[in-house]
């Protein structure tokens, strides 16, 4: 069953992409490929996911059904393929775990003190927002290759792997932003991100000089070499090539496309086309149905994004105290997602509510993109039931409630630093 969930998910990934790439053919197959694949690995998911899984779509169908029961025009198609672009682009993307980036392993080359530190936050920074999870496991092994991860180093990874979705177009958050706010544009929503999470990355540091001076002078970071900046420079390239020969195609199907022709050739290259088509099919059939968590939730979430665009149009709802999207308003919408996010929901069920609801009110696509990645990514850093923080304790021993509650300090300083970028987008967008 799982090879052949892994199977469905490969199609799926490239009936998406043949979508962006000829608009002329459909995108639900795609979407039945992903529904397909999501009951042949539903087994697989924990309880505490069915139970999320199950409310979203218990509330999504009866949201729908009330529409229908009002006279509303159901797009059912879109029950099909309504995340089918953004989970495509997330398989597409877990390829990129097939070229990892190794660290020196000799001892020399293991760095120490305040330089060290920095140097691993950028390293979780800079490839976390490419390789998404792999690179914040692959800093954390190495930290705890010779004593158990610290709540120190593992509160600093975590921060600073939050700062990503608010600039990475590899990102699951930007993904996200993508499909529900379709008139985002990439560079602008990165150009405001980008400083977002590097101011981020300063306040964890200056934080352990001033709080943690012991852990920092005895901390054994991640060796960051430019050696090790091929791959993110690689993907970019890529990108911006692919955007420039295809410039009527969505940013997420050039993502998804780039990520799938980097991992062939490097893999090609380094091992030969056999060895690389058998690693490449290997991925597909075990690597690819791990992201069951992901499917089921993101379909889901689609099932409740549909019906609740549905009910609103024709109840004509709003959301409460926000009658124009201005920066004020966006700031609430911040609070909004971070809080629930904090109780243990996953940013996207908060995202698939809220973003229905403010349509009425024709937010600035731009404004509304970068307040939802700083939700993402500040909930996420917040959140005990995020993928973060259950990789922590599941990997590391650490555990997720406790991590989480660490980062709220930090969470709560990154709010007001939040609302300033946001005013100043508002500024900006003329607002």
């Amino acid at each position: 069953m799982s090879r052949l969930a892994g199977l469905l998910l490969g199609l799926m990934t490239i009936a998406s992409i043949g979508h962006g790439l000829v608009p002329a053919l459909p995108l639900w197959p795609a979407g039945l490929l992903a529904w397909s694949s999501a009951v042949l690995l539903a087994s697989r998911a924990s309880r505490a996911q069915f139970v999320q899984i199950g409310f979203l779509l218990l509330i999504g169908l009866l949201a729908l059904t009330t529409a229908v029961s009002l006279g509303a025009a159901v797009p059912w198609l879109r029950l099909l393929d309504s995340n089918a672009g953004l989970l495509s682009m997330l398989a597409a993307i877990s390829f990129l775990q097939l070229l990892p980036i190794k660290a020196e392993r000799t001892e020399s080359t293991t760095p120490r003190g305040p330089g060290a530190f920095f140097r691993t936050l950028l390293s979780v920074a800079v490839f976390g927002g490419f390789i998404n999870l792999s690179a914040m496991l692959l800093v954390a092994d190495r930290l705890s290759r010779k004593h158990p991860l610290s709540a120190f180093a593992c509160q600093s990874i975590t921060r600073a792997f939050s700062g990503c979705p608010a600039w990475s177009p590899f990102f699951a958050g930007m993904a996200v932003v993508l499909t529900y706010v379709p008139d985002t544009r990439l560079m602008l929503v990165m150009a405001v991100g980008l400083p977002f999470a590097v101011l981020g990355l300063l306040i964890v540091f200056l934080e352990a000089r001033w709080r943690y001076c012991r852990e920092l002078r005895e901390f054994e970071g991640y060796p960051l070499t430019v050696a090790n900046l091929w791959l993110p420079c690689l993907l970019a390239a890529a990108v911006g090539l692919g955007h420039l020969a295809l410039p009527r195609t969505s940013i997420m199907d050039i993502i998804a496309l780039a990520a799938l022709v980097v991992t062939a050739g490097v893999l090609v290259v380094a091992h030969g086309a056999v060895e690389a088509g058998r690693r490449i099919g290997g991925f597909v059939q075990r690597g690819l149905p791990a992201m069951v968590g992901e499917l089921l939730l993101f379909l889901a979430a689609g099932v409740l994004a549909v019906g609740l665009r549905s009910l609103v149009t024709v109840m004509h709802l709003s959301l409460p105290l926000i009658t124009e999207f201005n920066a004020t308003a966006a700031g609430l919408l911040l609070a909004l997602l971070i809080v629930p996010s904090m109780l243990g929901a996953h940013p996207i069920i908060t995202i698939s509510v809220v973003v229905p609801l403010l349509v009425p009110l024709d937010p600035d696509p731009q404004l509304l993109a970068v307040t939802l990645l700083f939700g993402w990514g500040l909930g996420t850093c917040a959140g005990p039931m995020s993928g973060t923080h259950l990789v922590m304790q599941g990997r590391y021993g650490i555990s997720s409630l406790r991590g989480a509650l660490r980062n709220w300090p930090y969470v709560a300083l990154m709010y007001p630093v939040a609302l300033l970028f946001l005013f100043l987008v508002a500024r900006i967008r003329g607002i």
